[in-house]
Protein backbone atom coordinates (compact mmCIF):
# COMPACT_ATOMS: atom_id res chain seq x y z
CA UNK A 1 0.00 0.00 0.00
CA UNK A 2 0.85 3.70 -0.45
CA UNK A 3 1.09 6.27 2.02
CA UNK A 4 0.07 8.97 -0.39
CA UNK A 5 -3.15 7.07 -1.39
CA UNK A 6 -3.83 7.05 2.29
CA UNK A 7 -3.24 10.54 2.50
CA UNK A 8 -5.57 11.50 -0.53
CA UNK A 9 -8.16 9.25 1.09
CA UNK A 10 -7.83 10.94 4.62
CA UNK A 11 -7.45 14.48 2.90
CA UNK A 12 -11.03 13.54 0.90
CA UNK A 13 -12.75 12.08 4.29
CA UNK A 14 -11.87 15.20 6.22
CA UNK A 15 -12.93 17.64 3.70
CA UNK A 16 -15.94 16.26 3.27
CA UNK A 17 -16.91 15.11 6.49
CA UNK A 18 -16.27 18.90 8.09
CA UNK A 19 -18.56 20.04 5.16
CA UNK A 20 -21.03 17.95 6.83
CA UNK A 21 -20.32 18.38 10.59
CA UNK A 22 -19.54 14.88 10.59
CA UNK A 23 -19.76 12.92 14.17
CA UNK A 24 -17.97 9.86 14.77
CA UNK A 25 -19.74 7.00 17.42
CA UNK A 26 -22.32 6.43 16.01
CA UNK A 27 -22.53 7.66 13.32
CA UNK A 28 -26.10 8.51 12.28
CA UNK A 29 -27.72 7.43 9.01
CA UNK A 30 -31.24 7.44 7.74
CA UNK A 31 -33.68 4.95 9.87
CA UNK A 32 -35.98 2.92 7.13
CA UNK A 33 -39.70 2.62 7.69
CA UNK A 34 -39.55 -0.53 9.89
CA UNK A 35 -36.47 0.00 10.97
CA UNK A 36 -35.96 -2.27 14.34
CA UNK A 37 -33.98 0.52 16.29
CA UNK A 38 -37.26 2.58 15.99
CA UNK A 39 -39.18 0.13 17.69
CA UNK A 40 -39.46 -1.06 21.46
CA UNK A 41 -41.12 -4.51 21.01
CA UNK A 42 -39.71 -7.39 19.32
CA UNK A 43 -40.49 -8.80 15.95
CA UNK A 44 -42.50 -11.72 15.10
CA UNK A 45 -40.72 -11.69 11.16
CA UNK A 46 -37.76 -10.12 9.57
CA UNK A 47 -38.00 -6.80 8.55
CA UNK A 48 -38.90 -5.85 4.80
CA UNK A 49 -37.61 -2.85 4.90
CA UNK A 50 -34.00 -3.17 6.35
CA UNK A 51 -32.41 -6.62 7.58
CA UNK A 52 -33.61 -7.06 10.94
CA UNK A 53 -34.10 -10.04 12.27
CA UNK A 54 -37.36 -11.75 14.07
CA UNK A 55 -37.10 -11.69 17.94
CA UNK A 56 -39.34 -11.65 20.60
CA UNK A 57 -37.03 -9.40 22.65
CA UNK A 58 -36.27 -5.48 21.28
CA UNK A 59 -33.53 -6.03 18.78
CA UNK A 60 -31.25 -2.72 20.39
CA UNK A 61 -31.38 -4.80 23.83
CA UNK A 62 -31.17 -8.56 22.06
CA UNK A 63 -27.24 -8.81 22.80
CA UNK A 64 -26.24 -9.15 18.82
CA UNK A 65 -24.01 -6.36 19.22
CA UNK A 66 -24.08 -2.37 18.49
CA UNK A 67 -26.06 -1.01 15.08
CA UNK A 68 -24.49 0.41 12.23
CA UNK A 69 -27.34 2.29 11.18
CA UNK A 70 -29.93 1.70 8.16
CA UNK A 71 -30.48 -1.75 9.63
CA UNK A 72 -26.94 -3.35 9.24
CA UNK A 73 -25.14 -4.63 12.40
CA UNK A 74 -21.25 -4.42 13.18
CA UNK A 75 -21.70 -8.17 13.53
CA UNK A 76 -22.90 -8.95 10.41
CA UNK A 77 -24.11 -12.59 11.01
CA UNK A 78 -26.83 -10.61 13.17
CA UNK A 79 -28.83 -9.33 9.86
CA UNK A 80 -31.78 -11.20 8.20
CA UNK A 81 -32.21 -10.51 4.57
CA UNK A 82 -34.66 -13.23 4.34
CA UNK A 83 -37.80 -10.34 4.85
CA UNK A 84 -36.62 -8.25 2.19
CA UNK A 85 -36.21 -11.12 -0.45
CA UNK A 86 -39.64 -12.12 0.41
CA UNK A 87 -40.98 -8.86 0.09
CA UNK A 88 -39.01 -8.48 -3.37
CA UNK A 89 -36.85 -5.20 -2.19
CA UNK A 90 -33.61 -7.57 -0.93
CA UNK A 91 -30.21 -5.90 -3.33
CA UNK A 92 -28.00 -8.32 -4.99
CA UNK A 93 -26.25 -10.92 -3.39
CA UNK A 94 -28.94 -10.82 0.14
CA UNK A 95 -30.72 -13.91 0.69
CA UNK A 96 -30.29 -15.38 -2.64
CA UNK A 97 -32.86 -18.31 -2.54
CA UNK A 98 -30.88 -22.08 -3.43
CA UNK A 99 -34.16 -23.76 -3.33
CA UNK A 100 -36.71 -25.03 -0.51
CA UNK A 101 -35.86 -23.25 2.32
CA UNK A 102 -32.38 -22.27 2.10
CA UNK A 103 -31.08 -18.89 1.47
CA UNK A 104 -27.22 -17.66 0.74
CA UNK A 105 -25.99 -13.86 1.96
CA UNK A 106 -22.46 -12.61 1.05
CA UNK A 107 -21.59 -9.18 2.98
CA UNK A 108 -17.92 -7.18 2.89
CA UNK A 109 -16.75 -4.37 4.86
CA UNK A 110 -13.52 -2.29 3.49
CA UNK A 111 -12.67 0.32 5.58
CA UNK A 112 -9.86 2.72 4.80
CA UNK A 113 -8.18 4.58 8.08
CA UNK A 114 -5.19 7.07 8.23
CA UNK A 115 -3.53 8.15 12.03
CA UNK A 116 -1.75 10.79 12.83
CA UNK A 117 0.40 10.77 16.61
CA UNK A 118 2.19 12.98 18.41
CA UNK A 119 4.15 11.46 21.38
CA UNK A 120 2.40 8.64 20.33
CA UNK A 121 1.92 6.72 24.45
CA UNK A 122 3.32 10.04 25.49
CA UNK A 123 6.56 9.21 24.99
CA UNK A 124 8.42 12.23 24.12
CA UNK A 125 9.15 12.43 19.75
CA UNK A 126 7.27 9.12 19.20
CA UNK A 127 5.34 11.14 16.22
CA UNK A 128 4.32 8.99 13.91
CA UNK A 129 1.67 8.26 10.65
CA UNK A 130 0.07 5.20 9.88
CA UNK A 131 -2.20 4.23 7.17
CA UNK A 132 -4.59 1.77 8.07
CA UNK A 133 -7.18 -0.65 5.79
CA UNK A 134 -9.76 -3.44 6.87
CA UNK A 135 -11.23 -6.00 4.40
CA UNK A 136 -14.04 -8.30 5.57
CA UNK A 137 -15.48 -11.07 3.54
CA UNK A 138 -18.87 -12.75 4.89
CA UNK A 139 -20.81 -15.69 4.12
CA UNK A 140 -24.65 -16.55 5.83
CA UNK A 141 -25.77 -19.68 4.24
CA UNK A 142 -29.14 -20.22 6.19
CA UNK A 143 -30.54 -23.47 5.38
CA UNK A 144 -34.00 -23.24 7.48
CA UNK A 145 -35.39 -21.09 9.80
CA UNK A 146 -33.51 -23.45 12.43
CA UNK A 147 -30.58 -23.87 11.18
CA UNK A 148 -27.81 -21.67 9.83
CA UNK A 149 -24.00 -21.94 9.20
CA UNK A 150 -21.77 -18.56 9.47
CA UNK A 151 -18.62 -17.77 7.92
CA UNK A 152 -16.17 -14.60 7.50
CA UNK A 153 -12.45 -14.40 6.26
CA UNK A 154 -10.75 -10.82 6.94
CA UNK A 155 -7.22 -9.22 6.12
CA UNK A 156 -5.44 -6.00 7.80
CA UNK A 157 -2.99 -4.39 6.44
CA UNK A 158 -0.59 -1.44 7.81
CA UNK A 159 1.04 1.18 6.37
CA UNK A 160 3.96 3.02 8.58
CA UNK A 161 5.68 1.07 11.43
CA UNK A 162 4.24 -1.85 9.75
CA UNK A 163 7.16 -4.39 11.67
CA UNK A 164 5.56 -2.98 15.09
CA UNK A 165 2.16 -3.99 14.00
CA UNK A 166 0.30 -6.42 15.95
CA UNK A 167 -2.04 -9.45 14.54
CA UNK A 168 -5.13 -7.62 15.07
CA UNK A 169 -4.23 -4.88 12.45
CA UNK A 170 -1.25 -6.60 10.05
CA UNK A 171 -2.67 -9.82 9.06
CA UNK A 172 -2.53 -11.34 5.95
CA UNK A 173 -5.41 -13.53 6.03
CA UNK A 174 -7.49 -14.86 8.93
CA UNK A 175 -10.89 -17.31 9.75
CA UNK A 176 -12.84 -14.46 11.61
CA UNK A 177 -15.95 -16.26 12.38
CA UNK A 178 -17.23 -20.15 11.61
CA UNK A 179 -19.85 -21.22 13.62
CA UNK A 180 -23.77 -22.87 13.16
CA UNK A 181 -26.51 -20.83 14.71
CA UNK A 182 -28.90 -23.91 15.48
CA UNK A 183 -33.10 -22.01 16.76
CA UNK A 184 -36.00 -22.75 17.27
CA UNK A 185 -39.21 -21.38 19.34
CA UNK A 186 -40.98 -23.03 22.23
CA UNK A 187 -44.52 -21.30 22.59
CA UNK A 188 -43.21 -17.33 22.25
CA UNK A 189 -39.69 -18.00 23.64
CA UNK A 190 -36.64 -18.47 20.99
CA UNK A 191 -33.90 -20.33 22.08
CA UNK A 192 -30.79 -21.28 20.42
CA UNK A 193 -27.31 -22.34 20.37
CA UNK A 194 -24.12 -20.63 18.75
CA UNK A 195 -20.91 -23.28 18.39
CA UNK A 196 -17.49 -21.82 17.20
CA UNK A 197 -15.73 -19.25 15.94
CA UNK A 198 -17.89 -15.83 16.79
CA UNK A 199 -17.67 -12.51 17.69
CA UNK A 200 -18.76 -11.56 20.94
CA UNK A 201 -20.59 -8.22 22.28
CA UNK A 202 -23.40 -8.45 24.82
CA UNK A 203 -22.30 -6.77 27.80
CA UNK A 204 -21.93 -3.02 28.82
CA UNK A 205 -19.27 -2.11 26.47
CA UNK A 206 -16.96 -0.51 29.21
CA UNK A 207 -16.90 -4.23 29.61
CA UNK A 208 -16.80 -6.12 26.65
CA UNK A 209 -16.96 -5.15 22.94
CA UNK A 210 -16.06 -6.23 19.56
CA UNK A 211 -12.66 -3.75 19.55
CA UNK A 212 -13.52 -2.44 16.12
CA UNK A 213 -10.96 0.28 16.50
CA UNK A 214 -8.18 -2.44 15.54
CA UNK A 215 -8.79 -3.65 11.69
CA UNK A 216 -10.22 -7.10 12.86
CA UNK A 217 -12.35 -7.36 15.22
CA UNK A 218 -11.95 -9.79 18.65
CA UNK A 219 -13.33 -13.36 18.21
CA UNK A 220 -14.13 -16.31 20.56
CA UNK A 221 -14.44 -19.85 20.66
CA UNK A 222 -16.76 -21.83 22.10
CA UNK A 223 -20.66 -21.85 22.57
CA UNK A 224 -23.26 -19.49 23.67
CA UNK A 225 -26.74 -20.07 24.76
CA UNK A 226 -30.11 -17.49 24.87
CA UNK A 227 -33.35 -17.87 25.00
CA UNK A 228 -35.63 -14.76 24.48
CA UNK A 229 -38.87 -13.32 25.33
CA UNK A 230 -41.44 -10.59 25.08
CA UNK A 231 -39.65 -8.73 28.31
CA UNK A 232 -37.09 -10.87 29.35
CA UNK A 233 -33.71 -12.24 27.64
CA UNK A 234 -31.40 -14.73 29.25
CA UNK A 235 -27.90 -16.08 28.04
CA UNK A 236 -24.57 -17.93 28.95
CA UNK A 237 -21.34 -18.48 27.41
CA UNK A 238 -18.37 -20.33 27.62
CA UNK A 239 -15.64 -18.86 25.13
CA UNK A 240 -12.13 -19.47 24.61
CA UNK A 241 -9.46 -16.77 23.10
CA UNK A 242 -8.35 -16.47 19.31
CA UNK A 243 -4.70 -16.17 19.04
CA UNK A 244 -3.90 -14.27 15.84
CA UNK A 245 -0.24 -15.04 13.97
CA UNK A 246 0.21 -12.71 10.91
CA UNK A 247 0.03 -15.04 8.26
CA UNK A 248 -2.02 -16.41 6.25
CA UNK A 249 -5.05 -18.43 8.49
CA UNK A 250 -2.36 -19.00 11.19
CA UNK A 251 -4.75 -18.27 14.00
CA UNK A 252 -5.21 -21.21 16.62
CA UNK A 253 -7.69 -21.59 20.09
CA UNK A 254 -5.95 -19.76 23.01
CA UNK A 255 -7.53 -22.29 25.75
CA UNK A 256 -5.48 -20.48 28.62
CA UNK A 257 -7.87 -17.57 28.10
CA UNK A 258 -11.36 -17.89 28.82
CA UNK A 259 -14.45 -15.79 28.87
CA UNK A 260 -17.54 -17.57 30.80
CA UNK A 261 -21.06 -15.78 32.12
CA UNK A 262 -24.45 -15.86 32.44
CA UNK A 263 -26.31 -12.41 31.17
CA UNK A 264 -30.11 -11.20 31.27
CA UNK A 265 -32.16 -8.43 30.29
CA UNK A 266 -35.25 -7.64 31.41
CA UNK A 267 -37.81 -4.37 30.54
CA UNK A 268 -38.70 -2.40 33.46
CA UNK A 269 -40.71 -0.24 32.05
CA UNK A 270 -42.67 0.02 29.29
CA UNK A 271 -45.38 2.31 27.10
CA UNK A 272 -45.72 4.49 24.27
CA UNK A 273 -41.41 5.67 24.28
CA UNK A 274 -38.60 3.60 24.52
CA UNK A 275 -38.25 1.49 27.35
CA UNK A 276 -35.67 0.96 30.17
CA UNK A 277 -33.74 -2.17 30.27
CA UNK A 278 -32.26 -3.81 33.49
CA UNK A 279 -29.08 -6.44 32.67
CA UNK A 280 -27.19 -8.25 35.27
CA UNK A 281 -24.26 -9.88 34.51
CA UNK A 282 -21.80 -12.53 35.92
CA UNK A 283 -18.54 -12.63 34.15
CA UNK A 284 -15.61 -14.67 34.82
CA UNK A 285 -12.59 -14.63 32.54
CA UNK A 286 -9.31 -15.82 33.16
CA UNK A 287 -6.18 -14.05 30.90
CA UNK A 288 -2.61 -15.42 31.40
CA UNK A 289 -0.94 -12.19 30.64
CA UNK A 290 -2.66 -9.48 32.27
CA UNK A 291 0.22 -7.37 33.54
CA UNK A 292 0.44 -5.59 36.81
CA UNK A 293 2.96 -3.66 39.05
CA UNK A 294 5.39 -4.66 36.12
CA UNK A 295 4.13 -8.71 36.58
CA UNK A 296 2.42 -10.51 34.01
CA UNK A 297 0.67 -13.80 35.02
CA UNK A 298 -2.50 -15.31 35.28
CA UNK A 299 -5.86 -13.37 36.40
CA UNK A 300 -8.43 -15.37 37.16
CA UNK A 301 -11.26 -12.98 37.99
CA UNK A 302 -15.08 -12.81 38.40
CA UNK A 303 -17.36 -10.24 37.32
CA UNK A 304 -20.66 -8.92 38.66
CA UNK A 305 -22.56 -6.45 38.19
CA UNK A 306 -25.82 -4.85 36.55
CA UNK A 307 -26.76 -1.86 33.51
CA UNK A 308 -29.69 0.26 34.13
CA UNK A 309 -29.95 2.07 30.57
CA UNK A 310 -33.12 3.57 28.65
CA UNK A 311 -34.89 6.93 27.92
CA UNK A 312 -37.00 9.25 30.14
CA UNK A 313 -38.40 11.87 28.42
CA UNK A 314 -35.40 14.13 26.68
CA UNK A 315 -32.68 12.08 28.86
CA UNK A 316 -30.61 9.02 27.61
CA UNK A 317 -29.18 7.45 30.56
CA UNK A 318 -27.08 4.40 30.69
CA UNK A 319 -25.31 3.43 33.90
CA UNK A 320 -23.34 -0.08 34.85
CA UNK A 321 -22.21 -0.75 38.34
CA UNK A 322 -19.46 -3.83 38.47
CA UNK A 323 -17.55 -5.69 41.47
CA UNK A 324 -14.63 -8.19 40.86
CA UNK A 325 -13.09 -10.81 42.63
CA UNK A 326 -10.90 -13.49 42.08
CA UNK A 327 -6.75 -13.52 42.19
CA UNK A 328 -3.39 -12.22 40.55
CA UNK A 329 -0.75 -14.95 41.03
CA UNK A 330 -1.86 -15.89 44.35
CA UNK A 331 -3.31 -12.30 45.41
CA UNK A 332 -6.77 -11.83 46.41
CA UNK A 333 -8.53 -8.80 43.91
CA UNK A 334 -11.03 -6.96 45.63
CA UNK A 335 -11.83 -3.79 42.69
CA UNK A 336 -14.71 -2.17 41.23
CA UNK A 337 -16.16 0.45 38.92
CA UNK A 338 -18.95 3.29 38.30
CA UNK A 339 -19.91 4.14 34.49
CA UNK A 340 -22.34 6.50 34.28
CA UNK A 341 -23.29 8.13 30.76
CA UNK A 342 -26.30 9.97 29.93
CA UNK A 343 -27.07 12.92 27.75
CA UNK A 344 -29.94 15.76 27.53
CA UNK A 345 -31.94 16.98 24.64
CA UNK A 346 -31.83 20.77 24.13
CA UNK A 347 -33.68 20.49 21.02
CA UNK A 348 -35.88 17.79 19.11
CA UNK A 349 -35.16 20.62 16.00
CA UNK A 350 -33.04 22.21 13.62
CA UNK A 351 -29.30 20.99 14.66
CA UNK A 352 -30.62 18.99 17.71
CA UNK A 353 -28.38 19.87 20.58
CA UNK A 354 -27.68 17.59 23.45
CA UNK A 355 -25.43 18.30 26.45
CA UNK A 356 -23.37 14.44 27.08
CA UNK A 357 -21.30 13.67 29.77
CA UNK A 358 -19.82 10.34 31.62
CA UNK A 359 -18.36 9.71 34.55
CA UNK A 360 -16.58 6.75 34.94
CA UNK A 361 -14.91 5.58 38.28
CA UNK A 362 -12.82 2.74 38.81
CA UNK A 363 -10.48 1.58 42.06
CA UNK A 364 -7.09 0.97 42.44
CA UNK A 365 -4.32 0.19 44.21
CA UNK A 366 -1.77 -2.90 45.66
CA UNK A 367 -0.32 -2.96 42.23
CA UNK A 368 3.24 -2.05 43.20
CA UNK A 369 3.21 -3.57 46.93
CA UNK A 370 1.59 -6.97 48.43
CA UNK A 371 -1.76 -7.73 50.05
CA UNK A 372 -5.01 -7.28 48.18
CA UNK A 373 -5.15 -5.96 44.63
CA UNK A 374 -7.40 -3.45 44.49
CA UNK A 375 -6.98 -1.65 40.53
CA UNK A 376 -10.20 -2.38 38.43
CA UNK A 377 -9.59 -4.94 35.02
CA UNK A 378 -11.69 -3.07 31.99
CA UNK A 379 -11.21 -6.36 30.42
CA UNK A 380 -12.47 -6.38 26.72
CA UNK A 381 -13.29 -2.87 27.10
CA UNK A 382 -14.37 -0.72 23.56
CA UNK A 383 -11.39 0.84 21.77
CA UNK A 384 -13.34 3.61 21.23
CA UNK A 385 -15.28 4.37 24.98
CA UNK A 386 -12.42 6.52 26.01
CA UNK A 387 -10.91 7.49 22.76
CA UNK A 388 -8.97 5.54 20.05
CA UNK A 389 -5.52 7.38 21.17
CA UNK A 390 -5.85 5.13 24.07
CA UNK A 391 -4.39 7.75 26.57
CA UNK A 392 -6.65 6.21 29.34
CA UNK A 393 -7.68 3.02 30.26
CA UNK A 394 -10.20 2.09 33.15
CA UNK A 395 -8.26 1.45 36.12
CA UNK A 396 -7.13 3.76 39.04
CA UNK A 397 -9.30 6.42 37.39
CA UNK A 398 -11.97 9.12 38.06
CA UNK A 399 -13.38 10.77 34.74
CA UNK A 400 -15.72 13.30 34.52
CA UNK A 401 -16.35 14.24 30.57
CA UNK A 402 -19.16 17.02 30.03
CA UNK A 403 -19.71 17.80 26.27
CA UNK A 404 -22.13 19.04 23.94
CA UNK A 405 -23.30 16.95 20.31
CA UNK A 406 -25.17 18.51 17.64
CA UNK A 407 -26.31 16.72 14.23
CA UNK A 408 -26.99 19.07 11.67
CA UNK A 409 -28.87 16.67 9.52
CA UNK A 410 -30.01 13.54 9.82
CA UNK A 411 -27.07 12.13 7.92
CA UNK A 412 -24.48 13.96 9.92
CA UNK A 413 -23.40 15.30 13.66
CA UNK A 414 -20.50 16.59 15.84
CA UNK A 415 -19.35 16.29 19.53
CA UNK A 416 -16.95 18.05 22.04
CA UNK A 417 -16.14 16.61 24.91
CA UNK A 418 -13.39 17.02 27.54
CA UNK A 419 -12.71 14.97 30.25
CA UNK A 420 -10.71 15.99 34.06
CA UNK A 421 -8.99 12.56 34.54
CA UNK A 422 -7.64 11.82 38.15
CA UNK A 423 -6.41 8.98 39.89
CA UNK A 424 -7.85 7.05 43.19
CA UNK A 425 -4.69 5.73 44.50
CA UNK A 426 -1.59 7.65 44.07
CA UNK A 427 0.66 4.77 45.16
CA UNK A 428 -0.53 2.90 42.32
CA UNK A 429 0.28 3.83 38.41
CA UNK A 430 -1.88 6.09 36.03
CA UNK A 431 -3.25 3.67 33.29
CA UNK A 432 -2.80 4.14 29.44
CA UNK A 433 -5.02 1.78 27.12
CA UNK A 434 -4.40 -2.12 26.75
CA UNK A 435 -3.39 -1.28 30.76
CA UNK A 436 -0.31 0.01 30.59
CA UNK A 437 1.03 1.64 33.02
CA UNK A 438 3.16 5.14 32.40
CA UNK A 439 6.31 4.26 33.48
CA UNK A 440 7.33 5.82 36.64
CA UNK A 441 3.61 7.50 38.18
CA UNK A 442 3.71 4.92 40.69
CA UNK A 443 6.42 6.64 42.14
CA UNK A 444 5.36 10.41 42.29
CA UNK A 445 2.74 11.68 44.46
CA UNK A 446 -0.51 13.66 43.45
CA UNK A 447 -3.97 12.53 41.71
CA UNK A 448 -4.46 15.05 38.72
CA UNK A 449 -3.42 12.47 35.54
CA UNK A 450 -4.65 15.85 33.12
CA UNK A 451 -7.16 16.73 30.71
CA UNK A 452 -8.95 14.86 27.76
CA UNK A 453 -9.93 16.70 24.57
CA UNK A 454 -11.89 14.63 22.16
CA UNK A 455 -13.50 15.64 18.65
CA UNK A 456 -15.55 13.42 16.72
CA UNK A 457 -17.60 13.89 13.97
CA UNK A 458 -19.04 11.56 11.11
CA UNK A 459 -21.25 11.74 7.68
CA UNK A 460 -23.09 9.41 6.65
CA UNK A 461 -22.54 9.88 2.92
CA UNK A 462 -24.56 7.24 1.78
CA UNK A 463 -26.39 3.94 3.05
CA UNK A 464 -23.00 2.24 2.76
CA UNK A 465 -20.48 4.44 3.06
CA UNK A 466 -19.31 6.63 6.43
CA UNK A 467 -16.68 9.29 6.57
CA UNK A 468 -15.71 9.97 10.25
CA UNK A 469 -12.68 11.61 12.03
CA UNK A 470 -11.73 12.03 15.41
CA UNK A 471 -8.74 14.09 17.34
CA UNK A 472 -7.88 13.39 21.08
CA UNK A 473 -5.27 15.54 22.89
CA UNK A 474 -4.14 14.59 26.36
CA UNK A 475 -2.84 17.41 28.34
CA UNK A 476 -0.53 16.34 30.57
CA UNK A 477 -1.05 16.83 34.57
CA UNK A 478 0.99 16.80 37.74
CA UNK A 479 1.40 13.20 37.74
CA UNK A 480 2.36 13.28 34.28
CA UNK A 481 4.53 15.83 34.47
CA UNK A 482 6.32 14.61 37.66
CA UNK A 483 6.86 11.58 35.77
CA UNK A 484 8.38 13.18 32.86
CA UNK A 485 5.61 12.75 30.36
CA UNK A 486 4.53 14.86 27.79
CA UNK A 487 1.35 15.86 26.07
CA UNK A 488 0.36 13.95 23.31
CA UNK A 489 -2.02 13.98 20.69
CA UNK A 490 -3.62 11.47 17.83
CA UNK A 491 -6.32 11.75 15.15
CA UNK A 492 -7.89 9.90 12.71
CA UNK A 493 -10.04 9.97 9.11
CA UNK A 494 -11.36 7.39 8.35
CA UNK A 495 -13.90 5.99 5.00
CA UNK A 496 -16.02 2.38 6.01
CA UNK A 497 -18.34 0.90 3.47
CA UNK A 498 -20.35 -2.15 4.26
CA UNK A 499 -22.00 -4.19 2.28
Amino acid sequence: MNLKRFRVVGAIALSMTYAGLGYAQPAPRSKPEGASQLKCEGTEEPGDHAPTPADPYPLMAAGWGPEAGNGLMYSRWAEDWTGMRAAGDAPLFKAMPLGGDAYLTLSAEARLRYDLFENGQLMGGNDYQQGLFRGVLGADLRLNPSIRLYGEIATGQVEGRRSDATANFQNDASLQQLFVDARTYVGSTLIGAMVGRQEFADGPRQLISLSDGPNLHRTWNGVRLYAHDQRLRVGAFDLRGTRLGTGLFDEEIDHAERLQGINASVIVSQGSGPNTYLEPFWIHSENPGFRSGGQIGLDDRDTYGARLWGRWGNLRFDWTLARQTGEYMGRDIDAWGVFAVQSVALSDEGWKPRLTSHIDVASGGGAYGGGTLKGFNQLYASSNYLGEGRFLSLSNLMLIAPGISVSPTQSTSLSVEYGFARRLADNDAAYAGGMRAYPGTQNVPGHEIGGLLRVAGSWAATEHLTLSFDFEHLAAGHVLQQAGLPSGSCGYVAATFRY
